[in-house]
């Protein structure tokens, strides 16, 4: 079989919100993409490619191989073409986008039949849509109309489209703290959380260039959050399969900060809950059968939720938005399976200044030395990323001691 290659391109959202295939991101992002290309090793296998500008050294790859992951080869995009394979099988990109398709193009030419058929060979407007903020608010209207369940959201309180800053200041006479989101953005990117009723001059700023830009936003009630949560799934065929859940956190204004290994949440909610979010991950399997997500899609597909409290108890908010593109609570559920099932532990990313990073890597390496119990990791620390004195960006697991 034919191997596929894996690209990291996170900042895949803003190439569909820019619609150019010639599409740069700001530089700081660019530096984002290059400095943790290697990332998607943990999905691969060995004899699949990774695309790189440069590859990690011999030491870095015995490193990880040591701590259990098989490791494929990296090398540029320029190599596989020009014939270091004759043919392979798919790519996987973080997230498709017209950019993506245009970088890959040449690539494209030597896929396997099977991925020239899929339907996300080619770009189509389709995509945008199911990307967009609008499309995930409606599968989450209609899901909950179908499953008017005691324990999920009201629809009452889910968000609507505005499109005028006048409506923003209506909607804050009634309801706030008020969450902005712009259609296109990830990791929380995209959000404003409107914390008084009137708005200030950074607010009416933020707002009209998403509206200038995008056109519209999404504006939802501030709901009380006790866990942040992502349903995970991965669709082949037009069948969606449940891959279970990630719990992640992130900063007081909704940006993402790291993903938990094995994370203890029966201590933070009931074994009745447990049994509702598994249930909520059944219905949403079943409501992404009929949608355009099983139709479009192929890969990885990530449902955020939540959990938050209200006076009567707690609920489940189910679809607070839809990543049809790999994430990064899919990525821990992979370094998991590498984690030894006793320990627990968190992925995270790492921004500072050029070294930082792999100062940061080698006290942690030193002081948190990683240890292994039958095969997997129990605990310590591994950066994921070569750390090096350019890198301004990281990634790495810390796992704590067995429970």
């Amino acid at each position: 079989m034919a191997p596929p290659v894996f690209y990291f391109n996170p900042t895949c959202e803003l190439a569909v919100a820019n619609g150019s295939f010639s599409y740069m991101p700001p530089r700081l992002l660019r530096d984002f993409e290059k400095d943790c290309s290697v990332l998607p090793f943990v999905f691969a296998k060995s004899g699949d490619f990774v695309l790189t500008e440069k590859a990690p050294s011999i030491d870095f790859i015995m490193r990880l191989k040591n701590a259990g992951f098989e490791m494929p080869e990296f090398c540029q995009l320029q190599e596989l073409i020009s014939g270091k394979t004759e043919t392979i099988g798919s790519i996987l990109p973080w997230g498709w986008s017209p950019a993506a398709h245009f970088y890959l193009k040449e690539l494209k030419e030597k896929c396997s039949p099977e991925f020239r058929g899929s339907p996300v060979f080619n770009w189509k407007d389709e995509h945008k849509l199911l990307i967009e903020r609008i499309t995930s608010l409606q599968f989450l209207s209609d899901f909950l109309k179908q499953n008017p369940l005691d324990y999920l959201i009201e629809k009452e309180r889910i968000g609507t489209k505005v499109n005028t800053i006048e409506v923003i200041e209506e909607l804050l006479k009634s309801q706030f703290p008020l969450v902005l989101k712009a259609p296109l953005s990830s990791s929380g990117r995209g959000i404003q959380i409107l914390r008084k009723q009137t708005l200030n001059t950074s607010n009416r700023q933020w707002i009209s260039g998403i509206l200038n830009q995008q056109k519209y936003l999404i504006a939802e009630p501030f709901l009380n959050k006790v866990v942040d949560f992502s349903y995970q799934f991965r669709i082949s065929n037009d069948e969606p399969e449940y891959l279970g859940y990630s719990v992640f956190e992130t900063n007081s204004n909704g940006q993402y900060q790291s993903t938990l290994i094995h994370p203890e949440i029966k201590q933070v909610i009931s074994t009745e809950m447990e049994t509702k979010i598994a249930t909520t991950a059944f219905l949403l399997k079943e409501a992404l059968k009929k949608s355009g997500y099983a139709k479009w899609h192929r890969g990885f597909l990530g449902i955020d939720a939540l959990i938050y409290s209200e006076i009567e108890g707690l609920r489940i908010q189910p679809c607070i938005e839809i990543n049809s593109r790999m994430n990064m609570g899919i990525l821990t559920k992979k370094f998991e399976s590498h984690i030894h099932k006793d320990s627990t532990g968190r992925f995270e990313l790492f921004f500072g200044s050029p070294g930082e990073f792999m100062k940061f890597a080698n006290e942690k390496t030193h002081k948190n030395i990683l240890k292994m119990k039958n095969g997997t990791i129990s605990s310590g620390f591994l950066s994921l990323i070569e750390p090096d004195e350019n890198k301004q960006f990281g990634a790495y697991i810390e796992v704590g001691t067995a429970k």
